[in-house]
């Protein structure tokens, strides 16, 4: 997670009859609290869905965590993600905020670890906390992303480097690059680590990033420029197969600038792109994964999925509730809608719970949960965050949703196996009545309408029924919302 990026950085059931039993001179809501003025017949917010426009297979939401700070207290916490929000899948950074536990060489050999010095390492507290806690993930039937970030030993890094020539984060940093005579030794470490999560830690785990934001150096990751990426990839993909852990895919990229070009450059190395399982951007901002999924998709590896590694809120020490509604629960989860309108097939928010981050040298609130005592209690944008992660399960296909309503953001999508149809919005403003339309065979019989407000968090407003193909409604003006139907007819 960047802080220097320019980019940045349950439901219970509610009074049935809300919005279908609005009179046309307008209604009081006393229960939310607000008030839905009349609108006119034609103020009314369209929005049009089409079940047979299929799109990208949702592979699941999950959260980002810093594994050392697990703890039992954390458990209760864990279970509400899982079992309530819906999370099926977590980005877990194994040690703090580096890759640079190999304080001085292991051996004078790249090819050969000297395993009574990294056993030593990944036994000590810091990484036995991360075990617990991905082995508790495991039990669950969790298989977690191995995660890294920060940087390098200082000794396998350049004394100095020219100018990067792509966009970065703090373009005065003067930390050399990894020298391409120390990959092997980098490679080395990390996918030691890798090994003991397996081996000897018992870690049940599919995907390994192994570098973090390295257009963020020194904070985040070390000096990787987009031109070396491949081959720094390379070296690990080399090492993970001579280890016996050929079958771990990496997922590349984990950039903080996304108008940097990482993408194309692993693209083009066939023997590493059979190692590649996935590409990771991350966004603070109002920024597109358009060209990356783009870039993607007119490849020779269209099936190679983009994920959205890191998303989250812009400003985590303003903790006023304005700031709480209108960045980390409106902005944030416009930024989710989009970037699966993009074609991301999975989403990992930044971050499960507040944490002290090692790289700001400070307490940081960018969770979910907040953290008091280790006593962990939910925010509205958990709330809000739900009415996504919960109401779209993996596997689900993203079909096509349109609106040219200002101020309002929708996505739609299709589970086969439970033969429903969701729509998630993010309304910000515009009329308050909403139309939702479907072609009539495909269009469910009745909808029901879950709600976050700024007094609502997360709570069943009302079951509707169509009429050919089309329910009607109405919201507040701010709102993150979902629409949950049974279809019964499918095309």
């Amino acid at each position: 997670m960047s802080s220097y990026s320019s980019d940045r950085k349950l439901c219970r059931p509610y009074a049935a009859g809300f919005g279908s039993r609005l009179v046309a001179t307008g209604v009081l809501l006393t229960a939310l609290g607000v008030w839905l003025p009349a609108q006119p017949s034609q103020d009314i917010t369209r929005i049009a869905l089409d079940p047979v426009r299929r799109y990208q297979l949702i592979e699941g939401f999950g959260v980002n965590y810093t594994g050392p700070y697990f703890r039992d207290e954390q458990k209760k916490m864990f279970d509400m993600l899982i079992d309530d929000l819906g999370v099926s899948m977590f980005r877990v950074v194994a040690y703090f905020v580096g890759s640079d536990w190999e304080v001085v060489n292991d051996n004078a050999d790249p090819k050969s670890a000297n395993w009574a010095y990294y056993d030593e390492r990944y036994s000590n507290p810091v990484f036995e906390a991360s075990w617990k806690g991905l082995r508790d993930l495991n039990s669950r039937s969790i298989r977690p992303v191995l995660a890294l970030m920060g940087p390098a030993p200082t000794w396998m890094l350049e004394e100095s480097s020219p100018p990067p020539r792509h966009k970065v984060c703090a373009p005065g940093s003067r930390m050399g690059r990894l020298k391409p005579e120390m990959y092997d030794e980098f490679a080395e470490t990390v996918v030691t680590m890798a090994v003991y999560a397996r081996r000897k830690a018992g870690i049940e785990f599919d995907y390994f990033s192994p570098v973090n934001e390295t257009d963020c150096y020194p904070h985040e990751g070390p000096r990787i420029d987009p031109e070396d990426m491949p081959e720094v990839l390379s070296a690990i993909a080399r090492r993970l197969n001579q280890e016996g852990l050929g079958d771990v895919k990496l997922v590349a990229g984990e950039q903080a600038v996304i108008a940097t070009d990482y993408t194309g450059p692993i693209l083009a190395d066939k023997e590493l792109m059979k190692q590649v399982g996935a590409f990771a951007v991350h966004i603070y901002g109002e920024n597109s994964l358009d060209s990356h999924v783009g870039t993607v998709s007119r490849s020779q590896y269209p099936h190679v999925p983009v994920w959205l590694t890191e998303y989250g809120g812009s400003d985590d020490e303003n903790r006023t509730p304005e700031n709480e509604w209108k960045d980390w629960s409106l902005a944030v989860n416009r930024r989710a809608l989009r970037a699966l309108n993009s074609g991301a097939k999975a989403l990992f928010y930044f971050n499960a719970f507040d944490d002290y981050e090692e790289c700001l040298r400070r307490h940081t609130y960018f969770g979910l949960f907040s953290s008091a005592g280790h006593l962990y209690s939910q925010k509205k944008r958990y709330y809000a965050t739900r009415q996504l992660f919960h109401f779209v399960t993996p596997g689900s296909q993203r079909i096509a949703a349109s609106t040219d309503a200002k101020g309002l953001t929708v996505s739609a999508f299709r589970d086969g196996g439970r033969g429903t149809l969701t729509l998630v919005g993010v309304k910000e403003g515009g009329s308050n009545r909403i139309q939702v339309s479907c072609p009539p065979l495909s269009a469910p019989r009745q909808w029901e309408l879950y709600l976050t407000t700024r007094d609502l968090n997360c709570r069943k407003a009302e079951t509707l029924h169509t009429s050919a193909g089309s329910v009607e409604f109405e919201l507040p003006e701010e709102a993150v919302f979902t629409l949950v139907g049974k279809r019964l007819n499918a095309p």
